[in-house]
């Protein structure tokens, strides 16, 4: 199984390349229902730690089999909190998403807690290695080339930061969280908001600035459109399956209705 990984994070790589990266989630650890998502072509997976019921040790060998196909498991933790970045990525994780970083002390943090000695502060023990019949030898030299760091800004205070943040050394993509900045500005749950639509066009360019990339979540077709030419290049476009289902179930009840007598 050595020879089918590499530690090229796809996330990183094409980024790299000015193209966009686009993930999606099973919205649970089952291997069964991430496999199918993975096998849909997506660069990462998302795997919800923050707001699902799932923790870091409950996504138990979901990591390796996106790895195995080379897409870069994304694990979102609950918090800044070293241990349990350490846990994820020691479940496999190549990509790591912080929410609500607020300042750029914050972000530090984020990148010191994803990597090892000298350039932070990881334990050393990946536990992954050893399902996916990796070597620590070939590993550990490349884990921290291979790991991608994502910051989440939701809040008021992480909306007045955006440039401090993305200039952080080691952070490689700032990630908008629609949802949460709403709330920030008074509006909860409405995303459509002008306020908050307008956030959203700007942080593209507030992010480029700094050299770093843009993240955020949208709907497919004419939103992830929308959203890319505002400048966003690493993109979530929620459930594949359950927006899957939900799309084939409505193209069949309109079926339905064509063909009653």
């Amino acid at each position: 199984m050595e020879d089918d990984l590499n530690f090229d994070n796809p996330v990183k790589v094409k980024l790299a390349r000015g193209e966009a990266v686009w993930g999606a989630s099973a919205m649970v650890a089952d291997p069964f229902a991430c496999q199918l998502t993975i096998d849909t072509g997506i660069d990462w997976l998302w795997i919800d730690t923050e707001h699902a019921p799932i923790t870091p040790e409950g996504v138990r060998l979901v990591p390796v089999l996106a790895r195995q196909k080379g897409c870069s498991p994304l694990i979102r933790v609950a918090g800044l909190d070293a241990n349990l970045i350490k846990k994820s990525m020691d479940a496999g994780a190549s990509t790591i998403m912080v929410p609500q970083v607020n300042n750029a002390e914050e972000a530090r943090a984020a990148v010191r807690y994803c990597k090892y000695a000298p350039e932070g502060t990881r334990g050393v023990s990946p536990g992954w290695t050893f399902f996916a019949g990796v070597s620590w030898d070939d590993y550990l030299p490349q884990a921290n080339r291979e790991t991608c760091v994502v910051v989440q800004i939701e809040s008021v205070e992480g909306m007045k930061n955006v440039e401090e943040i993305a200039a952080v050394d080691g952070v490689d993509v700032v990630f908008a969280g629609p949802m949460d900045l709403s709330a920030a500005m008074g509006v909860i749950g409405q995303t459509k908001d002008p306020k908050v639509q307008s956030f959203l066009a700007e942080f593209p360019q507030r992010v480029r600035s700094q050299g770093k990339y843009a993240g955020v979540t949208t709907g497919a077709g004419a939103d992830a459109q929308e959203r890319f030419k505002q400048g966003y290049r690493c993109m979530s476009i929620g459930g594949l399956l359950f927006s899957g289902q939900f799309g084939l179930m409505r193209d069949l009840k309109e079926l339905r209705e064509t063909c009653r007598p």
